[in-house]
């Protein structure tokens, strides 16, 4: 055998010269996004926001999990979506709707516990600490979209806008997890609607980042 046998066998077996970014590697490079993000995340909170005071006694309790559990489940159900979206394979509208029925549920959650809330303890679940916690959610997603963009700013996607949002529902919900060591909220009425906000907010800004894209992509290709 050749070197050059050898360097057309590496070729084929997509080793070499083949993008890191493509249709077929979006999920695993999506799962090293999340985990860098989350490594970026908690230093944030380390250095930065602050981990909640009472965490030693939180992670024993079954709310804690549950406030990570939500929005990682959601993450799930985002990157199951974008894969498909972006292959134009059928699927993602089910994943979305599976992330979909969890967040109806949680909000029912949300205003069951509401209801049962007096006034004064209504109070603490808005203004700041609404834009507190959802403004800390974005900020941590925010390294991670700007990484997926960057990577999938040269692949062919089959649905732009709908893999971007399901990339943006994906950082959103990775963020929410890391996000949970620093929010010291413990009510499905501030943890329903607030952490469920930030992440339709980081999907919002994925659609929009990828829809840019495309458009510009678009351009490029008319103008050569």
């Amino acid at each position: 055998m050749t070197i050059d046998d050898g360097l057309a066998d590496l070729d084929a077996a997509g080793v070499g010269g083949a993008p890191a970014w493509s249709l077929a590697t979006l999920p695993a490079r999506m799962a090293e996004v999340a985990a860098a993000g989350a490594l970026a995340g908690v230093l944030m909170i380390l250095l930065w926001l602050r981990l909640r005071p009472d965490l030693s006694s939180a992670v024993v309790g079954s709310f804690f999990w549950i406030k990570a559990a939500y929005p990682a489940v959601i993450a799930a159900c985002a990157l199951v979506a974008a894969t498909l979206f972006a292959r134009g394979a059928r699927g993602g509208g089910r994943a979305l709707a599976a992330a979909g029925a969890l967040a109806g549920a949680m909000l029912i959650a949300a205003g069951v516990d509401a209801w049962t809330m007096g006034a004064p303890a209504l109070r603490t679940l808005y203004w700041p600490n609404a834009a507190v916690c959802v403004g800390n959610v974005l900020i941590i997603a925010a390294p991670m979209l700007a990484l997926i963009a960057t990577g999938l700013r040269d692949v062919d996607l089959e649905r732009q806008a709908l893999t971007g949002l399901a990339c943006g529902l994906f950082c959103g919900g990775v963020a929410a997890v890391v996000d949970g060591l620093h929010c010291w909220q413990t009510t499905y009425a501030f943890v329903g609607p607030w952490f469920t906000l930030a992440m339709l907010l980081s999907g919002g800004v994925g659609a929009g980042l990828s829809a840019l894209l495309g458009a510009h992509r678009r351009r490029l290709a008319e103008a050569d």
